[in-house]
């Protein structure tokens, strides 16, 4: 147990190093359009409303749709490899996933949080990921995001519609 201490701790380290690099290196996001999204939940029972309300608001094809959840604790028994914990993370923010690390490989035009807490591992996740645009909620860590949506983390019909609105004016969609 203390090692699991121990593991976060320099999670963290890796993560506070990383925010400066990224806020000192704040790269300008691309103006392309949305073909591809990846997005991050933290309820695995928002999966499929969540997916079957982008593909109707924003018409991205589910292929080009990709969902990660994470799970405070993941059961041996599920066994999806959309799920990930903190087991799938090493020291210093390593990933040893190699299904997550194949998808933070590749670049998304999208990233969607939909997460309602942030975790430690949400963010590290987001650190590596290659999106060119992120949107989240306002009452998330607002570094990370090039748009933020201020309203409750369970209203997420009105969080689509806004994030729909907001595309459109910036000729995302």
């Amino acid at each position: 147990m203390i090692f699991t201490g121990i593991k976060r701790k320099s999670n963290q380290l890796f993560f506070n190093k990383k925010v400066k690099e990224l806020l000192a290196n704040a790269a300008e996001s691309n103006s392309k359009k949305i073909n591809n999204v990846l997005i991050v939940l933290d309820d695995i029972s928002l999966k499929e409303v969540t997916l079957a309300n982008l593909k109707n608001n924003l018409g991205i094809q589910e292929s080009n749709i990709e969902i990660l959840v994470f799970l405070q604790k993941k059961s041996k028994e599920n066994d999806d490899k959309h799920l990930f914990s903190s087991k799938d993370f090493g020291w210093y923010g390593k990933i040893n996933n190699e299904y997550f690390k194949n998808i933070l490989t590749k670049k998304y035009d999208l990233l969607i949080n939909y997460s309602k807490i942030d975790y430690l591992y949400n963010k590290i996740l987001i650190l590596h990921s290659k999106a060119a645009f992120k949107v989240g909620f306002a009452s998330l860590d607002n570094r990370f995001y090039d748009l933020l949506i201020n309203c409750k983390t369970s209203e997420i019909e009105l969080f689509n519609k806004e994030l729909k609105k907001y595309l459109e004016i910036l000729n995302k969609i």
